[in-house]
């Protein structure tokens, strides 16, 4: 605090110099103490609150299912663009966590030079909560939620009807426009002109669900 005399002192809010009679201390639930002119008292004691509740609510954590409160997890982005949300622990399992890149793993070869491949992305599904190295399904069901979901998971959900649409998979997209994955998006565009001309429905080679899987596997990838 910023002391401008014995009988004087700076309030932590919004740091205006008060008498020490005008000043409140206000508890924080992480065991911090602030000292509150009569403005900021009423902002302090809300944000107080405010924190204590967030301490009480918990979320299960998407990699064990554990229920943690809100400070311990941590929204976290896969490299297929899944959110996830994970505990401390978890997020050591979480593939390129630490750089928000693919894992990469060494491998030492019959001589004593060394290589670095990219390792095969891991995904979480949103129901089975399992790892799996496959790409997994954007699924959208009936409730309206969307889900991320491994084959298995996206084949019983549908075996329910409760699965009103299911995104092409990156995997599909390369597949239908001929190309490597990670082509470039000069081969992509390239590509999906030389497919959309050979799909369209006014030619032979063509028709309207070929049109339409070429233009779909074009907006998957762009």
């Amino acid at each position: 605090m910023a002391v401008a005399d014995e009988r004087r002192e700076g309030c932590d809010g919004c740091g205006r110099v008060v008498s020490l009679e005008d000043l409140t201390t206000v508890s924080m639930p992480d065991g911090d103490s602030l000292a509150c002119c009569p403005a900021c008292e009423p902002h302090a004691r809300k944000a107080a609150k405010k924190l204590a509740s967030l301490e009480r609510h918990t979320e299960p954590c998407d990699g064990c299912t554990d229920e943690f409160p809100q400070s311990e997890l941590e929204d976290v982005v896969l490299t297929d663009g899944t959110v996830i949300t994970c505990c401390r622990t978890c997020l050591r399992d979480v593939p390129g966590y630490s750089d928000g890149e693919t894992d990469t793993s060494v491998t030492a070869s019959s001589s004593d030079d060394e290589t670095t491949e990219l390792a095969t992305p891991r995904n979480l599904c949103s129901q089975c909560h399992e790892w799996t190295d496959v790409e997994l399904f954007h699924v959208t069901t009936i409730d309206g939620r969307t889900e991320e979901m491994c084959p298995d998971c996206k084949d019983l959900a549908e075996q329910k009807g409760v699965v009103t649409d299911v995104k092409m998979r990156k995997a599909e997209a390369w597949e239908i426009l001929g190309l490597e994955a990670g082509a470039a998006d000069a081969e992509i565009r390239k590509a999906f002109l030389q497919q959309i001309k050979r799909a369209h429905p006014d030619r032979k080679s063509g028709s309207r669900s070929a049109f339409k899987l070429v233009k779909e596997a074009y907006d998957r990838l762009k």
